[in-house]
């Protein structure tokens, strides 16, 4: 399974749920996770792995950033934790 399948099926899963799902590339982005997802005033940030790998340095140094401000961030490499994950935060 590729890191492209997680991702895909944990946004499917999101969208279904009325949950805003918004892709972060750029230039400027290097090491920030892949998704933000929105929905009822509250965020999170999910960055997608391939199953068994793991964040890089860079990654794991941001989700680290942005939970020590106070936002929900972590990672995922299987679609049955990514969806747990956002039944979590926006209680579903």
């Amino acid at each position: 399974m590729r890191e492209s399948h997680v991702e895909r099926e944990v946004c499917r899963f999101a969208r279904e749920r009325r949950i805003l799902v918004m892709k972060l590339s750029g230039p400027n982005l290097r090491g920030q996770p892949d998704r933000l997802f929105l929905n009822n005033k509250i965020s999170c940030f999910l960055e997608f792995k391939a199953p068994g790998k793991k964040p890089t340095k860079l990654q794991q140094h941001w989700l680290e950033k942005l939970s020590a401000e106070g936002f929900h961030a972590t990672w995922c490499d299987d679609v049955e934790r990514g969806k747990e994950y956002l039944r979590g935060v926006f209680s579903l």
